[in-house]
């Protein structure tokens, strides 16, 4: 057996965070309270000199064990970064963007055999699972966290052991089924695991692996339709709801909307990474700085004339990390030489500014005044309006869109369709709690009958004008077509019109609708049509359709499918004490060190793979 150097660091024990303190207003300053942090990460490692690991050739087996590798190497510091965990050309965008940036120092480039020779040394052992007992890679996934291995299938035990590591557990033969085992693993290692929730994550998808080994995350896998649903969501209760849900929910736009009230009944949110990779390393890159401020409104915006058509386009399913990590960068979307000539809002969670930062502030640094990044879903993805008390999560919510310059929101909770709705008295609390509230807020993925234009708790709301989640260019282009074709009386003043991200590029949306400029079609972003309303004169509160407990059912008016296979969210010390890692942040607020993608409710459309995203369009929603 290999000898294993740890280095022991002092570390603070840290009580279970609380709200932010609202006392004083919230400020766009880019500092994200070190409370709301918390809610994310059990550590925050700084980072290292960086190797990068090509793994692009490798089989799904010697990923997962990458993967692995890389979680445990960048607990103590970020030092490995994976290229061809997703696509190579995803996967160097960002390394190459850092080293431009001068935010990491590259000094190695290997193959995955020379990175287990050069790190072998910092890993405990390896837990072996095998993929013919899916559930068992789940389980050594969240043993390899809680004990600092590896994950390996049988085929890689013979290397291992060659470099001197020794087994730590064999997962296979010991249950049944996946509820008996995730049950069994949770009895024995909750106690030693960092982080206070769990990653719902498929057993054959290992991107986000690296993440949930370093922060220390219980790993299980159910859906809605899975018999042992009850049973495995069950493992949350022991668990505080104010962290989020890692991995993913569903696998169609029914159980999206059943897990997500689920989750939403016990105050708990998701934050959709079932296929983002490299995120334990993301989440150290320029994690000390105080994160880049989105432009702000500085321009007049003339009052919106009914004569024309106005419109807002945005894109939607931001709250996935994939889509600012994998999708928008590419060169017919956010990358397209062209962005700036279309007004587009960019539906991203503000979320990436904790997981991501340097991601954030790529595009917060380089949006042009035709972009608009509008905070999606604040701190993941949930519906408000069926938690027990919302109170805390609208709050910071409130106070992450703050501190990043947010000016504009979109929220998926169906309810609030109606601007009489209690969910609105929740938000209205949170706003004057906070001292802040947006200028505006986008409404849900498609059309549910509520009215296009409302004001509730004194901010203008533009709900979904689509009638069908999955709306690309052409079908924009065919409602544009529609509302010139309507007597101005008879239109709404703006018209709200989400891009579906999964098969919509920007330069496809260009293409289509830049051509109606010239028949009097007027783009906005949602900030300026929320300025233009409120240039025109105050919105009236119009009662939408009631929300209460009927069952809602609106059918699509499209056959249309994605054409993507993606998975569619101050503390004190009182104590220390000695660890094999740093269980340290860096504190948001002062950027020094110290010691953390639908049951039958309006969850609405929110974010899920494209598989689910298909049901988006069909509504079945229980108030």
């Amino acid at each position: 057996m290999a000898l294993v150097v740890v280095t022991l660091v002092a570390v603070m024990v840290i009580p279970r965070p609380t709200r932010a303190d609202p006392s004083s207003p919230a400020a766009a300053d880019g500092h994200i309270p070190r409370t709301i942090v918390d809610r994310y990460l059990s550590i925050r490692p700084p980072l290292g000199d960086v190797t990068v690991v090509t793994i692009s050739g490798e089989p799904t087996r010697r990923k997962l064990l990458a993967a692995t590798l890389q979680g445990v190497v960048n607990r103590r510091a970020a030092r490995i970064y994976l290229v061809g965990a997703r696509s190579v050309e995803q996967d160097r965008h960002w390394i190459d963007d850092y080293v431009a940036r001068g935010l990491v120092h590259v000094t190695a480039q290997v193959t995955l055999d020379q990175a287990l020779a050069a790190f072998a040394g910092e890993v405990a052992g390896y837990v072996v699972a095998d993929y013919a007992e899916p559930w068992t890679i789940n389980t050594a996934t969240t043993v390899a966290a809680a004990h600092g291995g590896v994950v390996a299938t049988p085929d890689e035990v013979e290397g291992l052991e060659s470099l001197g590591l020794t087994e730590i557990a064999d997962h296979r033969g010991r249950w049944p089924d996946a509820a008996t085992a995730y049950s069994a693993i949770t009895d024995t290692e909750r106690a030693n695991l960092r982080y206070r929730g769990l990653a719902i994550q498929q057993p054959d998808a290992n991107n986000p692996r690296d993440f949930y080994v370093q922060q220390g995350i219980m790993t299980v896998y159910t859906r809605p339709s899975h018999p042992d649903y009850d049973q495995v969501m069950s493992l949350l209760d022991g668990y505080p709801a104010d962290h989020p849900v890692y991995g993913y929910v569903a696998d169609d736009g029914t159980e999206e909307v059943q897990a997500i009230v689920r989750l939403s009944q016990a105050g708990r949110f998701l934050v959709p990474t079932d296929t983002t990779d490299n995120l334990s390393f993301h989440i150290s890159v320029a994690a000390s700085q105080a994160r880049a401020v989105l432009r702000p409104d500085t321009g007049e915006t003339a009052k919106c004339d009914a004569a024309q058509v106005n419109v807002i386009v945005a894109t939607s399913d931001g709250d996935n990390m994939v889509i600012p990590e994998a999708y928008l960068p590419s060169s017919d979307r956010w990358g397209s030489p062209r962005r700036g000539r279309l007004p587009i809002g960019w539906g991203i969670s503000p979320a990436t500014a904790v997981l991501m930062p340097a991601v954030w502030d790529w595009y917060a640094e380089r949006a042009t005044e035709a972009d608009e990044v509008v905070g999606l879903v604040g701190l993941g993805y949930s519906a408000p309006s069926l938690m027990p008390d919302a109170s805390d999560f609208l709050a910071d919510s409130n106070l992450l869109d703050a501190a990043l310059g947010v000016d504009s929101v979109w929220s998926l909770d169906l309810l609030l369709g109606n601007p009489a709705a209690p969910g609105w008295d929740a938000i209205t609390t949170a706003n004057a709690a906070t001292g802040w509230s947006p200028d505006g807020m986008l409404l849900n993925y498609q059309d549910f009958g509520s009215a296009a234009v409302f004001e509730a708790s004194g901010v203008p709301v533009f709900t979904a004008r689509s009638t069908d989640y999955n709306v690309g260019a052409s079908a924009i282009a065919a409602h544009l077509d529609r509302l010139i074709s309507t007597p101005p009386d008879e239109r709404p003043i703006v018209n709200f019109f989400p891009a579906t991200v999964w098969n919509s590029t920007y330069d496809q949306l260009l293409d289509a609708l830049e051509p109606y400029v010239d028949r009097g079609v007027r783009f906005l972003t949602p900030r300026e049509a929320f300025a233009c309303i409120r240039a025109e004169e105050p919105a009236t509160t119009t009662t939408a359709p009631s929300s209460s407990s009927t069952l809602m059912t609106t059918p699509p008016d499209s056959t249309t499918t994605p054409t993507t296979t993606e998975s569619t969210a101050p503390r004190t010390s009182t104590s220390s004490t000695a660890t094999t890692e740093p269980t340290s942040i860096p504190d948001e607020e002062s950027s020094t060190t110290s010691t953390v993608q639908g049951s039958a409710s309006p969850a609405v459309a929110g974010s899920a793979a494209a598989p689910a995203s298909a049901m988006r369009a069909v509504p079945t929603y229980v108030g």
